[in-house]
């Protein structure tokens, strides 16, 4: 018998068709063993950059993949591959014991792909949409997945040329998994409004921060995730929706969150493609302090287990707001209507995370977003810009000089636009990192990370007799000394 949060050793992982024909049920029939989640022993973590190809001469998105992606196997050059769109590619990171192992598992060969794109004409950019594309131009992947997306989404495929940021963090089981689900829903504003960068859609101002949300909705499974208490509630809904042929892989569940049973982990897929590396990173680290403290909730009051479904039900006007108004929205705080603005939320978030991202050594990552009231988030860039200018086109220009900045950056900070509110510093390092794929779940990447301070990262949940900080909804840990931070913490039995 499988319990309902059981765990079990990861497989090594098969791709799977991601698209369900219509009534398509056969070979894809529900089979109970596909739901056991495999555990994450500590709060792993990973990132998946989904990145823009363009024409530098028309600063159009340029259909260039299959070059680009072959030439990168020539190289050896590991964790990127197609996505739908032949403008886009995606790079991911192995399973990362802490954030700077993403930075470092991201950024050499991120230098290195744009400089091999660069070779055969092309350029790297990243942001949620591209501002004046016509996506009707687009051009699929190769690839028999695809073709079947294509033949279900029909029109609405060429809404799906957006770009986002996707963060997985490991969890122990499945009953975790979907509590700290549960917990991490209040705050899809939070992360959106930071991450938010997509406000033009085919040369038009939409007034949204977040055009690429609102896009995305289009698509059947997605938007906010579906309340449920206990792992043995989603598996079977899993079983219903994939025996209906509604589904036929956790893949085609669009949400904002969802589990991902097979590498033991959630994945937080809400954020636009950041304006920035250095933004994409904090968020990174936002998202992993977020997960800890939600867990250590979670350990030390197991009957929030459950959450609350009403954050549910409001979420969907929060992450409205943060779509349409961005860090300025004006969010509901609480189930009992009582409304904030969203940027002092986050900024008070922040310091009460900031203990625990000083414990995993992640502080210097997450600081990077602070003072927020300094923050500009990259659809206010995009709309100075254009202001400015008056042409969409500056802001491609634009988006592809931050990235080759900051990919070019030695150990100090590096901006296209000196008139830009935040910096675009990446810390350069030598490692290049060759961590496993997600996608193969083998275990945690055993490099010496380049961490920007000495600390020993926890073990997830694990409270080492810390005290307790009171946020709304949350019930953080402080650690009572530095003494401590440096001291090992108890391993998970």
């Amino acid at each position: 018998m499988i319990h309902d949060g059981g765990t079990r050793e990861a497989p090594l992982h098969r791709e799977t068709d991601m698209s369900v024909s219509q009534g398509d049920k056969g070979a894809t029939a529900y089979k109970s063993e596909e739901m056991v989640f495999h555990p994450s022993s500590t709060t792993t973590v990973g990132a998946e950059l989904e990145l823009m190809l363009l024409d530098p001469q028309s600063g159009d998105l340029a259909p260039g993949a299959v070059r680009l992606l072959n030439t990168c196997a020539e190289e050896s050059i590991e964790n990127v591959s197609a996505e739908l769109m032949q403008s886009m590619i995606e790079l991911k990171t192995g399973v990362c014991r802490d954030v700077a192992a993403v930075r470092d598992q991201l950024v050499p060969p991120l230098r290195q792909i744009r400089n091999i794109a660069g070779s055969m004409g092309y350029q790297l950019a990243m942001s949620g949409t591209h501002p004046f594309h016509r996506p009707s131009n687009s051009a699929v992947s190769p690839s028999e997945r695809y073709e079947r997306l294509v033949e279900r989404l029909a029109y609405l495929i060429h809404q799906r040329v957006v770009f986002g940021l996707h963060i997985h963090v490991g969890m122990p089981n499945g009953d975790m998994a979907l509590g700290v689900m549960n917990q991490l829903v209040q705050y899809m504003p939070h992360l959106l409004a930071l991450s938010a960068s997509s406000p033009f859609w085919q040369d038009v101002d939409t007034g949204l921060a977040s055009c690429r949300t609102a896009l995305y909705r289009t698509l059947p499974h997605a938007g906010v995730p579906r309340y449920f208490p206990r792992w043995k509630h989603f598996r079977s809904y899993f079983r219903v929706m994939r025996e209906c042929g509604a589904i036929q892989s956790m893949k085609d569940i669009y949400w904002d969150i969802r589990p991902r049973p097979e590498f033991g982990t959630i994945e937080l897929r809400v954020c636009d493609m950041p304006a920035t590396l250095e933004t994409t990173i904090a968020l990174v680290a936002l998202v992993r302090s977020l997960a800890i403290a939600s867990q250590r909730l979670l350990e030390e009051r197991p009957q929030m287990q459950r959450g609350d479904i009403r954050r549910h039900w409001i979420a969907v006007e929060n992450k409205w707001l943060a779509t349409r108004y961005g860090l300025e929205a004006i969010y509901i705080r609480t189930p009992a209507g009582k409304r904030r603005p969203l940027r002092q939320d986050i900024n008070e978030l922040l310091d009460r995370l900031m203990p625990i991202a000083r414990e995993t050594g992640d502080d210097v990552f997450l600081s990077t977003l602070l003072p927020l009231d300094k923050f500009e988030s990259g659809a206010d860039r995009q709309r100075r810009l254009y202001r400015k200018s008056g042409s969409a086109r500056p802001l491609v220009d634009d988006m592809i000089a931050s990235l080759s900045a900051e990919l070019d950056a030695g150990n100090g900070n590096s901006t296209p636009d000196a008139n830009a509110t935040t910096s675009t510093g990446v810390v350069s390092t030598q490692w290049k990192g060759n961590g496993t794929p997600l996608e193969s779940k083998q275990g945690v990447s055993t490099k010496p990370a380049a961490t920007p301070r000495a600390s020993i990262p926890p073990t997830a949940g694990v409270s080492n007799g810390c005290a307790p900080i009171d946020l709304p909804g949350y019930h953080l840990i402080r650690p009572p000394s530095a003494v401590d931070r440096q001291s090992p913490l108890a391993a998970r039995g």
